[in-house]
C-alpha cells in the first residue's frame, strides 16, 4: 500500500525528518496501547524503541533551537554586513564627489595652462614669421651684392656661410615645430 505524507511538502521536510515522525507515531500508538491495556500488552522492545525515538526527538529539539540560535546570530550578522556595506556606499559616493573636483579642477587648470601656452606658442610664431622674413630681406640683399662683387670675395662667402646656418636652423626650428 501506498503512503501520501501530507505535510512533507507543506514543512519541506527531508527523509530523516520524515523518518523521525513516523517513528513518534509509532511510539506514540504503543504509549497509547500500554496505557489502554496495560503494560502487559507492550512488548519489552517497543518500550525500547519508544525510549530511542523519545531521545530521538529531544535531539532534534536541541538541534532546532542550535539551528534557530544560529539563524538568529547569522541575521544579526547580516543586518551589520548591510549597515557597513550601506556606509562604505556612502563613503565611496563622498570619495567620487571629492574625485569628481579634483578632477574637475585638474581640467581647469590644465586648460588654463594650455590657453598661455597658445599664446605663447602664437608669440613664438609671430616671431619665427618676423625672424624668416628678416632671413629673407638678408639673402635678397646677399644676392644682390654677389651680383656687384668678383667671385671669390672672402667676406661674402663667409657672409653667404652664415646665411645658409641661419636658414637651416630656421628649417630645424620649423621641423620641430611640426613635430610638437
Amino acid at each position: 500500500m501506498r503512503v501520501v505524507d501530507l505535510f512533507v511538502d507543506l514543512y519541506e521536510w527531508e527523509d530523516n525528518e520524515r523518518e523521525r515522525v513516523h517513528r513518534m507515531v509509532r511510539a506514540g500508538k504503543h504509549v497509547y496501547t500500554a496505557a489502554r491495556h496495560g503494560a502487559s500488552a507492550v512488548s519489552p522492545l517497543v518500550v525500547v524503541d519508544a525510549a530511542l525515538a523519545v531521545l530521538d526527538a529531544l535531539d532534534a529539539y536541541v538541534g532546532y533551537r542550535r539551528a534557530k540560535e544560529v539563524t538568529q546570530q547569522l541575521k544579526i550578522e547580516g543586518d551589520s554586513l548591510c549597515r557597513l556595506l550601506q556606509e562604505l556606499y556612502e563613503q565611496q559616493a563622498i570619495h567620487a564627489k571629492v574625485m569628481e573636483d579634483r578632477h574637475a579642477q585638474m581640467v581647469r587648470s590644465l586648460r588654463a595652462r594650455l590657453s598661455v601656452t597658445a599664446a605663447e606658442i602664437e608669440i613664438s610664431r609671430d616671431a619665427f614669421d618676423s625672424l624668416s622674413l628678416q632671413a629673407k630681406n638678408l639673402g635678397g640683399a646677399i644676392g644682390a651684392l654677389r651680383v656687384n662683387s668678383a667671385p671669390n670675395c672672402a667676406c661674402l662667402l663667409k657672409l653667404e656661410r652664415a646665411y645658409y646656418d641661419l636658414v637651416d636652423l630656421l628649417l630645424l626650428a620649423m621641423m620641430n615645430a611640426v613635430k610638437e
